[in-house]
């Protein structure tokens, strides 16, 4: 089961052409960082005790497993204070923290950025465990049918982050990632032990032409359902026209009939 979204903070791409300013940093320019971030969760199956029902891993990552290390300087994930060391600080890929419970909680997630000036994006993400509708209660070794270790519980959102006017340096330290973008076959590919995670995230794409598509859809039965709406007020304007020609004929023929009755 999936859970996903993609929600845009901004579509504008990076000018080609710039130049510094006293204070170092590129001006008329605006970089945008995409990112995911979310969970994994896999039942246990018959290894699944009253404590450990699921093994999960809260993660954040590119949208096609880039390595997001060049943008990313630490990421610090918040966990339930039950576990031990619930705070735990990655400096390097991949980010992600793998951990066994039972129960659902939300995890909080703080990106810090190479340039230091650049305010940390905190996060908070639920790290869900169950499938919508299926009941906690009812998911344990004595109910193997209900759900599968071969189908995670996946929950992860897409985003983009944006820097306005970065810093040179900042601005420079970024462009490995752009310009492995521009070619598929030389990206840096995050390492990451979980290689189980990687077919389910390979199942999740995230492109505007969905978007785009949707909103086309959109326009398209606004523009039927307001051509309608003309139509019958069209329709509503001619019946309105004809009662009022029928009105002040009946009204001249009143007045024909009583002419004639005082003659």
């Amino acid at each position: 089961m999936t859970a996903s979204r993609k929600s845009s903070l901004s579509p504008s791409p990076s000018p080609t052409n710039h130049t510094t300013t006293s204070n170092n940093r590129v001006p008329n320019t605006t970089v945008v960082v995409p990112i995911i971030y979310g969970s994994i969760a896999f039942w246990l199956g018959r290894e699944a005790n009253e404590y450990s029902t699921h093994e999960w891993t809260l993660y954040v990552r590119g949208p096609n497993d880039e390595d997001l290390s060049c943008a990313i300087s630490k990421v610090v994930f918040q966990l339930h204070p039950s576990f031990p060391q619930p705070v735990r600080e990655l400096s390097c890929p991949p980010f992600e923290v793998t951990e066994k419970g039972w129960g659902e909680f939300e995890a909080t997630i703080r990106i810090l950025w190479r340039d230091p000036s650049e305010k940390a994006l905190l996060i908070t993400h639920g790290i869900k465990l169950y499938p919508p509708g299926l009941p906690q209660q009812i998911t344990t070794p004595l109910h193997p049918t209900l759900t599968s270790k071969d189908k995670p519980v996946l929950h992860e959102f897409y985003d983009e982050v944006v820097f306005t006017n970065p810093t040179e340096s900042f601005y420079q330290t970024l462009q490995p990632m752009f310009s492995s973008n521009k070619n598929n076959k030389s990206k840096k590919k995050t390492i990451t032990p979980k290689e189980n995670l990687r077919p389910h995230w390979k199942n999740q794409t995230y492109s505007d032409d969905a978007d785009f598509n949707i909103l086309m859809k959109s326009q398209e039965f606004l523009e039927e359902e307001l051509k309608l709406v003309k139509d019958r007020i069209i329709q509503a304007d001619d019946e309105l026209l004809e009662i009022e020609a029928g009105q002040r004929a009946l009204a001249a023929a009143k007045a024909k009939l009583g002419g004639s009755g005082s003659g």
